[in-house]
């Protein structure tokens, strides 16, 4: 939990924040001139996204044969006896028995058909958000840098866990912060359409995003605390993945 909490004093964690603070898709959500492409590209983006991360946190939890084409019908594999940080399963609380990423890798896919309700709320369906191939959208180099080093993460053993969960602690509550920013600016009542304010079925990835993990400091000092890796080896990783998040509204907000 120390390690957690110098994480988040760090400079570059504060930078973070105010880069995302002041982001100019946030504003132009808030003013209500938020593009339809760009609010599609927030989806176009997302489906990649979350296929990407629930297969690196399914390899991190311990399920190396999790590779779908995609999240749509998706059963999440049971978590191992013994999972790779040590848990043994079970328990009431997000936070007790459960690893974090067996149940992140639970969350993308819970996630996943709210985010077709989102896309079809701007005129996408999934075929629409499959298909980059025909030049119709070329995803953004900026926006999947984010999922494409969760993957380098999956792979880098029990560092790559504790970094990992490290990262989370960081990362997540900007990210949910910019999903309660976002929810608030397009459900109420700027003119996106969403008659159910930010109740809207249409809505409901963001607001699910929105809202905080209960537990998630403590899973992931749990997994800190038993790969044994020093402060020194975490920080890096934890910088490189909070930039990556700025990049990936940087690249929505040029769609």
């Amino acid at each position: 939990m120390e390690i957690i909490k110098r994480l988040r004093e760090e400079p570059f964690n504060k930078r973070t924040e105010e880069r995302l603070e002041s982001h100019p898709y946030l504003r132009a959500a808030e003013d209500g001139t938020l593009t339809l492409s760009q609010r599609r590209a927030f989806a176009r983006e997302q489906y990649s996204i979350q296929l990407s991360d629930a297969t690196s946190f399914a390899f991190l939890a311990g399920h190396r044969d999790f590779a779908p084409r995609s999240l749509t019908g998706v059963t999440v594999p049971e978590q191992p006896t013994k999972s790779p940080a040590g848990g043994s399963g079970g328990g009431d609380s997000a936070s007790e028995g459960v690893d974090l990423f067996q149940f992140l890798l639970g969350g993308e896919v819970h996630a996943a058909p709210l985010l077709l309700d989102y896309a079809r709320s701007v005129g996408l369906d999934e075929d629409a958000l499959r298909s980059d191939s025909d030049g119709s959208y070329v995803p953004s180099a900026k926006s999947q840098a984010y999922p494409s080093y969760w993957a380098r993460l999956a792979l880098s053993g029990g560092r790559g866990r504790a970094a990992g969960a490290a990262a989370c602690a960081a990362n997540f509550p900007a990210w949910g912060g910019m999903c309660r920013r976002l929810l608030g600016a397009l459900g109420g009542g700027g003119g996106y359409g969403y008659d159910g304010g930010v109740d809207d079925a249409g809505l409901a990835f963001v607001k699910f995003f929105a809202t905080p993990i209960e537990g998630l400091d403590r899973m992931a000092a749990r997994i800190i605390e038993e790969e044994g890796v020093p402060y020194e080896e975490l920080v890096g990783s934890v910088r490189l993945l909070q930039e990556y998040e700025v990049l990936f509204w940087d690249g929505i907000v040029e769609k």
